[in-house]
């Protein structure tokens, strides 16, 4: 890391702590606003200085004093002194320790304020006398109101925190101790009976216009601290459902290197955690059938890899399939005349052009044998017209090859044989070895066909069965019926490129 980067690594980190403490100041300022609007309404502007005074006493210095101490063990990991492990639990708790903390602030403050003209105290104190009732709901509903916000606040500040630290130094809670409900809950129950409260002590309390002054109060409190409420609530608890949301559509578009941060201790947490844990599971499958490709076919790695079984096999199954062999004309004769690192160079740049070819045409490599290959159309990856795919690529793998130009000015031409017949899909082997394979006499016919290009001097040669397969008795040549591997009837035929 740069000396740049790190300071503005360590300038991010100053700044995450900050923000912890103007979400500690929320409940001053919602006070503040309560206390303007209770001396405007009471038309006594020069109470509010010292009503200010003491709640700033409480909600700014001694919250700030307990939000020190609750932050620490955060800016203690951002500086390197404590390991994430040391300061999880406090972390995946800081909503609820935040919250009992203004709690602890809150009520005392808001109790002498109510029993100020009672006591005789005069600094920050109520202008009116207050009803015992009124006394009760206001200071329940006040510290709730208080607790609440406090709680959402600051899951919202730990939303943020969390996402800081997934992004900033890669760690993610893992401690799920909380519960979503009890959240969403709690805080319904807050905001469908606030008001309801409020309103029932103020008309047990009084009458005439002091209960229309003090409902009148009560109403723009209830108004306002509804909305405020609504807005955290909702930041707190959307916010998690819309970076899960957006993560599954990044998986939907095949984008498995997503993580997502875990931001609450709760259910919600949990699935983000489940999410990240799900998509690791995919990106190592995709990683190890990309792995198997290299060394098996990526078809047969995937279906290894789906085999409900698990048995570490491809299921073995009986189907019709097309087979192609191909074999490099010379390439003995060839390979001896050269250094081993330029065969493998030459060798390399032909599977390069022929390979690609045989995919795009829907067909599967099964295995490379020395200078040739065998592959298959319709196993183990499905296709329609196999047959014609197959004469296709042969094709194709001729004009390729004469339109590439190879290393040391080597021209390359292969011979190529094709079959159409039922074969059988196996995994053979040991526990420790395994090998996805083809049998049958219809591979056998399509080794040797190969094989008789030389005989009649052709690049490529079809059995019957794969020309009526794929239509093409008329652009084929027929050479005849010729003994293959002891079927002496096997008719042939010459596949030609088109003019």
């Amino acid at each position: 890391m740069t000396a740049s980067t790190q300071a503005a690594a360590q300038t991010a980190s100053a700044g995450i702590v900050r923000r912890y403490y103007f979400a500690m100041a929320a409940p001053f300022a919602v006070d503040l606003v309560t206390l303007v609007a209770y001396v405007a309404i009471n038309r006594a502007p020069g109470s509010l200085a010292s009503l200010v005074a003491v709640s700033a006493a409480f909600l700014l210095v001694g919250t700030g004093i307990g939000a020190y101490f609750l932050i620490r063990p955060v800016a203690r990991f951002l500086s390197g002194e404590a390991t994430f492990a040391e300061i999880e639990h406090r972390l995946s708790h800081l909503p609820r320790d935040s919250a009992m903390l203004v709690g602890f602030f809150y009520a005392p403050m808001l109790g002498l304020r109510l029993l100020s003209p009672q006591l005789d105290i005069t600094f920050g104190a109520m202008l009116d006398v207050v009803a015992s009732i009124d006394i009760v709901t206001t200071f329940v509903v006040g510290t709730a109101f208080n607790v609440v916000l406090t709680f959402f606040v600051t899951s919202a500040y730990l939303d943020r925190l969390c996402e800081h630290l997934f992004a900033t130094r890669g760690v993610n809670l893992g401690i799920f101790h909380g519960r979503f409900r009890n959240k969403v809950g709690f805080a319904l129950i807050f905001v469908s009976f606030a008001a309801m409260i409020l309103l029932v002590g103020d008309i047990a309390s009084y009458s005439g216009p002091r209960l229309t002054r003090e409902a009148a109060q009560d109403v723009v409190a209830s108004l306002t601290g509804g909305v405020i409420i609504y807005y955290w609530i909702t930041r707190a608890l959307t916010r998690p459902i819309e970076r899960l949301d957006y993560g599954m559509r990044r998986v939907a578009q095949n984008d498995l290197a997503i993580r997502l941060p875990v931001t609450s201790d709760d259910e919600m947490g949990h699935a983000v955690s489940r999410f990240n844990a799900m998509v690791e599971g995919l990106s190592e499958r995709a990683y190890l059938r990309d792995t198997f490709g290299k060394y098996v076919s990526e078809s047969v790695a995937t279906a290894i890899l789906h085999n409900g079984q698990r048995t570490g096999r491809a299921a073995d199954t009986t189907a019709e399939a097309t087979l192609m062999f191909t074999d490099i004309e010379g390439f003995t004769g060839l390979s001896e005349r050269m250094a081993p690192a330029e065969v493998a160079r030459i060798l390399n740049a032909y599977l390069a052009t022929v390979v690609p070819v045989i995919q795009r045409h829907g067909g599967v490599v099964n295995n490379f044998i020395g200078d040739g290959l065998f592959a298959s159309f319709n196993l183990p990856l499905p296709l329609a017209d196999h047959a014609a795919a197959a004469i296709q690529a042969a094709i194709d793998i001729q004009q390729a090859l004469a339109a590439t130009s190879f290393p040391a000015g080597v021209s390359m031409r292969t011979r190529i044989g094709i079959n159409t017949g039922i074969v059988i899909a196996v995994t053979i082997g040991t526990e420790n070895r395994l090998n996805y394979t083809l049998l049958g006499d219809a591979v056998n016919i399509a080794s040797r066909l190969e094989q008789l290009n030389k005989q009649f001097g052709t690049g490529i040669l079809a059995t019957e069965s794969t020309i009526r397969a794929a239509g093409a008795l008329e652009s084929c040549v027929r050479l005849g019926a010729a003994d293959v591997r002891g079927h002496a009837d096997v008719v042939v035929y010459r596949v030609d490129p088109p003019a």
